[in-house]
């Protein structure tokens, strides 16, 4: 068809039936989207024609690289110092092209545009102190976050593309803006173990810094131990995590301002400068909105709180091995305190891919971004659903069949369903889509995001897991403590205890929007003052709920590391390990609800070494923790706190069948006695398992149960609904209260 200049539409954000969704010319749509590879002319055609007969919501369009030259990163709007809102070079798929091709065959869908920041290298050899250097002196392929220049230019980009998109034909059908930040928002040298950077302008920012926060010499002198150190002469730290093995071994993980200020002054340097950096960006693209009188929405690939601890080098990299320190990644990128910028009215949302580990069949469907809190929020939140399957040769969470590929999608879309964002189908370098069978699969699912806008959103009171993403403050900088606590966590124990949990930030207690919930789970709330105190005093501990303290809990003031701050926040006592140790703990009394049903063989933990460690004391302990010396320990411990019960336990990864027991003792409805997964709120109900067998789940309430993977009407004023499962395989019910 020829596409000519029509009036655009009018899009963006809005809360719907309790969900955020799209707004297009003011009607809520919960839209079906794909994206294919948009800058390979083989893949691109026959991959996007598979999807025209689902009429698709919107497709994404991509920018692709720079035709002339040799750099993988290159785009046209970007070489060297010059950025424009003209191409510079020849597109390798145009997105005239892309858009042609999709409106040709669907003239009513919508586009939102796929692209990000990163740098040419035309611009990196014109910046070369503005790169990362690593504490040997190596040079590396990546920005500063120390370095203005590139976060300008990378904001002007953002505009640029804005300006060549919306003066397009195409452009009365974009609704919205992808917009990647380089690394996912994540630093790239963080990702290969590099925490301090020593280039110029970063030895340069860290000087000012510490002349600003600091003030005198003295103040300086005091606070780093060092008596000769001077605002001119101030060197960024090396990282201790580097050193030799058995040194590093003995340093304690938590630690105090006084063992690690340096430390501590540089991850709030790089939180600073992350922060000052990303705001430049989603001001300049709502400014260029603006100006050019458009109403889009834009979401943006980063703050991934979810992923504390990722050690993503070490999961991609299949020739690197393993460490047992590293440093993490989250803070080491400058994602602290996110919450801040999660409020800023001008952030419409996020768009993610979801953890790569365990996202297979048996596995679990986690965004890796703050999908709660943005919800929370009332902002959007987009969950690529870049399924891997049998077409091609990547093999991360593959499908290996269709049996498989409708086990895992449709679990994906009911996790989205049930927690009020939106997943869609992306192919990122094959063509994953390429069978009939596959779209049979993906026809329904599509049908079902489309009707979802009509279903009322709310979560139901059940698990609440609060990360304090800040809390490496307090530690000597290492993530693989938070890889267990937080991320296996979730995958290990809570995905599988038949209640329904939510991830949330620390800051997300005090907001407006925060739903109500049984069970409060913090995994690393090392720090506890009188503010966070009276937080959790208002927020959680009250109406009966259960507070979870995972290993550490309150073990600092945010100046010194003592049982004390810990027994302020629990109401245990504590005995106090002060070494590195591995936590396990084992089950022996059974006569408490919490552990009436579990099994003899309840034991938990880990090998990772960490300290000073807790062992609470005073309340009912429900086992012991085999440690040094096999001294009689309690490994967690349970207290009646009278408006609340206070919970410590001194190892992570509880099982699921103990979580289940926690959620059950706090009155939480417990959906599934089995350890399948379960994705529910309050008009979705799913199940996921891998092992075959008769199924039964419990409903809160009598519901009429639709089908939704069958679309029947499964029965009326139903209190459980019963299946046969063959695993492995999903299924999604509606439920009309």
């Amino acid at each position: 068809m020829s596409i000519e200049k029509q009036s655009s539409v009018q899009a963006g954000v809005g809360v719907h039936n309790g969900r955020p969704v799209v707004m297009i010319d003011g009607v809520p749509k919960t839209l079906p989207i794909y994206s294919p590879r948009g800058w390979d002319h083989r893949h691109f055609l026959p991959a996007t024609r598979r999807f025209f007969p689902h009429k698709m919501g919107a497709y994404f369009l991509a920018v692709s690289g720079a035709k002339n030259a040799n750099d993988f990163f290159a785009t046209p709007f970007w070489i060297g110092d010059r950025i424009s809102s003209q191409p510079l070079d020849e597109e390798v798929m145009p997105l005239d092209e892309q858009a042609r091709a999709i409106l040709d065959a669907d003239p009513d869908t919508h586009f939102i545009l796929r692209y990000g920041p990163h740098e040419p290298k035309s611009w990196r050899d014109l910046h070369s102190d503005d790169l990362f250097v690593t504490e040997t002196g190596k040079q590396m392929d990546s920005p500063s976050l120390a370095s203005r220049a590139y976060w300008e230019a990378s904001a002007r980009f953002g505009q640029a593309v804005v300006e060549y998109v919306e003066s397009r034909p195409w452009s009365s059908r974009v609704i919205g803006y992808w917009f990647g930040l380089r690394g996912e928002g994540t630093h790239l040298p963080v990702f290969q173990r590099w925490l301090f950077d020593h280039s110029l302008v970063m030895r340069r920012r860290w000087r000012a810094f510490l002349q600003e926060k600091y003030q005198t010499i003295e103040n300086l002198r005091a606070a780093h131990q060092n008596q000769t150190i001077t605002f001119d002469t101030s060197s960024v730290p090396v990282d201790k995590l580097r050193g030799n093995a058995f040194e590093v071994s003995q340093s304690l993980y938590f630690q105090t301002a006084e063992q690690n200020q340096p430390l501590r002054d540089y991850l709030q340097l790089s939180r600073d400068l992350f922060h000052a950096g990303f705001r430049d960006i989603i001001f300049a693209m709502h400014d260029v909105l603006q100006r050019l009188d458009r109403k889009r929405f834009v979401l943006y690939d980063a703050l991934k709180q979810s992923m504390q601890g990722w050690d993503i080098e070490n999961f991609f990299n299949q020739n690197e091995s393993s460490t047992f320190v590293y440093p993490e990644l989250m803070a080491g990128s400058g994602h602290m305190n996110v919450s801040e910028i999660l409020d800023d009215p001008k952030l419409d949302g996020l768009i993610t891919p979801h953890d790569y580990q365990a996202r297979g069949i048996g596995g679990w469907f986690e965004p890796e971004g703050a999908v709660d809190s943005t919800v929370l929020r009332g902002k959007y939140f987009l969950c690529e659903m870049d399924t891997r399957t049998y077409c091609g040769k990547d093999h991360y969470g593959r499908a290996e069949n269709d049996k498989e590929f409708a086990a895992i999608t449709w679990r994906n879309l009911a996790a989205s369903l049930t927690r009020g964002f939106n997943s869609y189908w992306m192919d990122l370098h094959e063509d994953w889509f390429a069978t009939d069978s596959l779209h049979a699969i993906i026809e329904p699912q599509v049908r079902v995001i489309e009707q979802s806008v009509n279903w009322p959103h709310a979560d139901v009171p059940g698990i609440a897991m609060v990360l304090d993403d800040s809390c490496i403050l307090e530690t000597d900088g290492r993530g693989n403590v938070l890889q267990e606590a937080v991320m296996w966590e979730q995958k290990t124990g809570l995905a599988r205890c038949g209640v329904p949990y939510r991830i949330y930030l620390l800051q997300d207690l005090d907001h407006p929007s925060m739903p109500d919930h049984r069970v409060y789970y913090f995994p690393n709330l090392y720090h506890v003052d009188d503010r966070r105190l009276d937080l959790l005093r208002r927020k959680v501990m009250t109406g009966g709920k259960v507070a979870v303290w995972g290993p550490g809990s309150g073990i600092s003031d945010g100046s010194v590391i003592s049982p004390e701050s810990a027994r302020r926040l629990t109401g245990f006592d504590f005995n106090i390990l002060n070494v590195n140790y591995a936590r396990r703990v084992i089950v022996t009394n059974f006569d408490h609800p919490i552990t009436r049903d579990l099994p003899a063989d309840t034991l938990y933990g880990s090998p990772t070494a960490y300290g000073p460690v807790l062992f609470p004391r005073g309340g009912t302990s429900l086992g012991m923790a085999w440690t040094k010396q096999g001294r009689a320990e309690s490994g967690i411990s349970v207290k009646d706190m009278g408006e609340w019960t206070s919970l410590f336990t001194t190892a992570a990864l509880l099982p699921a069948d103990l979580w289940r027991g926690i959620a059950r003792f706090a009155k939480a409805h417990v959906y599934c006695d089995e350890n399948d997964i379960v994705l529910a709120d309050q008009s979705i109900v799913g199940l996921h398992s891998v092992k075959s067998g008769d199924k039964v789940i419990h409903l809160p309430r009598p519901a009429k149960v639709h089908d939704l993977v069958s679309g029947k009407v499964v029965g009326s004023n139903l209190t459980k609904i019963e299946l046969a499962m063959t695993g492995p395989e999903t299924r999604v019910f509606r439920l009309e209260l």
